[in-house]
Formats: structure tokens, C-alpha cells, sequence
């Protein structure tokens, strides 16, 4: 029941955040990609949110932190259904979500089973929930029992329906799995110290790196900053936890050179999902960090092959599989790491920024959306991710000399 409870929990976190844009403002509806207003957008809301409760409930009760899950799954749904519209709904969901988020990694505990089923699910759902909704959407569909779904809300029916099973399930499930459980405590003073600066800090610099004007010693300066500052936070955090952010951070920056998960059509959606799940359950049953990290060099080195020679290298298939091991093969990790890591993969990195800005056909419709006017060649890119994941694997290797941490020390 813990780890069904936690795969519910999880998609409606992944599904939150594939709907949270990362450049929009939540401060101003009309600022402008590049302004420093983007900085305050979804995504770095939600990962403050995240990081803040759950220090705030650390030491709750489990119905204290219970309440507040099944509360922001309520948010989440009412936001993704469209009772909750403009700029209190962006609000409503980056909130939502990061409060649903923090208190699941609360709940999961150190449970190894738990923690793996949370951030495989959130992180599939985030990355191909846009992917799916396109799937989803009839052309001629029609418009079902509520009127609040509409065009002029921009949502998908059939997403709305589907989400509101979902949550409605989370919602029981976790009732079901922790209402008479006790949480143990977690000492949760450094996460603060870590959690609340990380976010800001990357939205400062792909703020910079977002400009029209930007060449590519500005992209790379900006991934530079942004490696530095996953290797600081990694180091702060107790032990061995801040191993879980920084493959996160290289699963991202492998996957560069490959621009994410194959999500064309049905089919390569089915074979990402399908990965996604392989690959947790082998870095569940046979967890080796530097297999797993070996496999992302191979990716972003299968990147920069694709990009200089200009061939399919086919490394998007096998990312899902090598990012859901790695990242499950350093599980467990205490609650609070895993709850300010795990939008590490959403805010962090170079490429949210390379996908949100880039010219890039839409998912369901034949617009496409141009934001800014140049970005660095792919070859360089991808030999910038290569270079990434070198620097992660030996900072790793450093932080396997660490002390594993005992529940309740930091």
C-alpha cells in the first residue's frame, strides 16, 4: 500500500509540474521571457514549497502530515480541472504540488520501496505528462459533464477525467497506508540551508543564459554556475544524500545531447514508460551507482556522436531506462533530500531552458514557439553534458567515503 500510495502521489506531482511553466512569472502575467520576474515562476515555487514543508512537518504526526498531502492533491485537482484559473491558479498549482511533494517524501520515510515508486513516478509523469496529454486530446471530442473545461481554460478533458481518478485514488491510498502509522523524526536543520537558496540561484543564472542576446559562452557559463552549485548543496547535505541531487542533475545534462525522452507517438511514449519502470526495478534489486553513471556518460557521449556526425544515435530510448537506475540505485535517502532533489531535474539544468526556448513544434497543435534567437551548437552542448557527468561521477565517488547518516543526526 506504501508504495501504490506513493506511485499515485507521485504522478500527480509529475503531472503538476509538466503543466507548471518554468519561464512564465507567477509575479507578473506580463513579464517577458528574460525578465528578472521569470526567475519567480512555477517551478521555483513549487521546489521552495517542497523544501519548506517538509522541514515545517518533519516532526508532525503522520495525520498532521497525511492532512496536508490529501489537502494539496485537492489543489492540484481543482487547478487541473480549471475551477482555479488565471494567475491564482499558476499559484495554486506550483503550491499544491510542492506541498504535495514535500509531505509524500515525509511519508515514504526512508523506505526504500516508497521513496523509488515517488520519484520514478513524478519524474515520468513530468517529463512525458505533456506527451500524454497530447495523446489524450480528441479532435472532435466531446466536452464533457462540467463546463469549467472549456478552451478558453485550456485543458484537456480527458486529462481533467483522468486526473481526478488519479487523485482520488492518491488521496485514499495514502489515507489507507499511513493512517495509523508514527513518523519517525528527521533532523532536518541543514535542508533549509540547501533547499531555499538552490532553486533562486538556477533561476538567476538560466535567466541569464535565457537572453535573446546570449551566445554560447553565456549557455555554458550558466551550466558551468549551475554545476558548481549542485556540487556545494550535494556537500552540504548530511552523508550520502546529496548523491541523489547531483544524478539527477547529470541525468539531465546526459540528456542534452538527446533533448529527453522519445515521446513521438503512442508507441515510443509506451517504450519510454515501459523504461522507466525496467530501470527502477533493476537499480531496486541491484543497485550499482557507478554502473548507472557509466551508462549516462555513454548517453552523453552517444549525444555528441549523434551531434557531430548528425546520425540518430537512438541514446533518448535508453535514457529512462539508465536515469530511473541511477537515480533509484542511491535511494534511500532522509525525506528532506529527497524533497528538495527531486525538482533538481526541473530547475537546475541547462536543459530546461534549451527546451522551453528552443524552436520547437507543439505537442497538439502545428504552432510552434520561438523565444529566443540563438543557443549554443548541439555538438557543444552535448560535450558540455559529457563533461557534467564526468565531474558528478568523481564528486560521488568523493561522497561515497561519507558516513552513511542514521535517521534522526544530521
Amino acid at each position: 500500500m506504501k508504495v501504490l500510495s506513493m506511485i499515485l502521489a507521485g504522478v500527480v506531482v509529475g503531472y503538476a509540474i509538466s503543466d507548471v511553466r518554468p519561464l512564465d512569472s507567477l509575479l507578473s502575467s506580463t513579464a517577458e521571457f528574460g525578465s528578472p520576474a521569470t526567475i519567480v515562476n512555477g517551478l521555483t515555487v513549487l521546489a521552495l514549497t517542497a523544501c519548506l514543508v517538509s522541514v515545517v512537518l518533519a516532526r508532525s504526526s503522520a495525520r498532521g502530515v497525511l492532512v496536508v498531502a490529501i489537502g494539496a492533491v485537492l489543489v492540484v485537482v481543482f487547478r487541473t480541472v480549471g475551477m482555479v484559473t488565471g494567475m491564482f491558479g499558476d499559484w495554486a498549482g506550483a503550491v499544491g504540488a510542492g506541498a504535495l511533494l514535500g509531505a509524500s517524501a515525509l511519508l515514504a520515510g526512508r523506505h526504500r520501496g516508497a521513496q523509488a515508486s515517488l520519484v520514478v513516478a513524478a519524474v515520468g509523469a513530468g517529463l512525458l505528462g505533456k506527451a500524454l496529454d497530447a495523446l489524450l486530446q480528441a479532435d472532435d471530442g466531446p466536452v464533457f459533464v462540467w463546463d469549467v473545461v472549456g478552451a478558453e481554460d485550456a485543458v484537456v478533458p480527458e486529462r481533467a477525467i483522468v486526473m481526478v481518478i488519479v487523485a482520488s485514488a492518491a488521496a485514499i491510498a495514502l489515507f489507507l497506508a499511513y493512517r495509523n502509522q508514527e513518523l519517525q523524526p528527521h533532523e532536518t536543520r541543514r535542508t533549509l540551508l540547501v533547499g531555499l537558496p538552490l532553486p533562486v540561484a538556477a533561476g538567476v543564472l538560466s535567466w541569464f543564459a535565457g537572453g535573446h542576446d546570449s551566445g554560447d559562452a553565456l549557455w555554458l557559463g550558466a551550466l558551468a554556475g549551475m554545476t558548481a552549485i549542485a556540487l556545494v548543496a550535494s556537500f552540504l547535505l548530511p552523508g550520502r544524500d546529496g548523491r541523489l541531487l547531483l544524478v539527477l542533475f547529470a541525468s539531465s545534462s546526459a540528456g542534452i545531447g538527446s533533448f529527453g525522452f522519445a515521446a513521438g507517438d503512442s508507441a515510443q511514449l509506451a517504450l519510454s514508460v515501459g523504461l522507466l519502470i525496467v530501470g527502477a526495478g533493476l537499480g531496486y534489486r541491484w543497485p550499482q551507482l557507478y554502473i548507472g553513471l557509466g551508462g549516462l556518460f555513454v548517453i552523453a557521449v552517444a549525444g555528441a556522436i549523434g551531434g557531430y556526425a548528425e546520425v540518430p544515435t537512438g541514446s533518448e530510448f535508453a535514457l529512462p531506462l539508465v536515469a530511473a537506475y541511477v537515480v533509484v540505485s542511491v535511494l534511500a535517502t532522509s525525506p528532506g533530500s529527497l524533497a528538495l532533489s527531486l525538482p533538481v531535474l526541473f530547475t537546475m539544468t541547462l536543459p530546461v531552458v534549451v527546451y522551453a526556448a528552443s524552436y520547437q513544434p507543439g505537442l497538439s497543435s502545428d504552432e510552434a514557439v520561438a523565444t529566443r534567437t540563438s543557443e549554443p551548437d548541439h555538438l557543444v552542448l552535448s560535450v558540455a553534458g559529457l563533461v557534467v557527468v564526468a565531474v558528478v561521477t568523481c564528486a560521488c565517488a568523493v561522497l561515497m567515503r561519507r558516513p552513511a547518516v542514521v535517521s534522526g543526526t544530521s
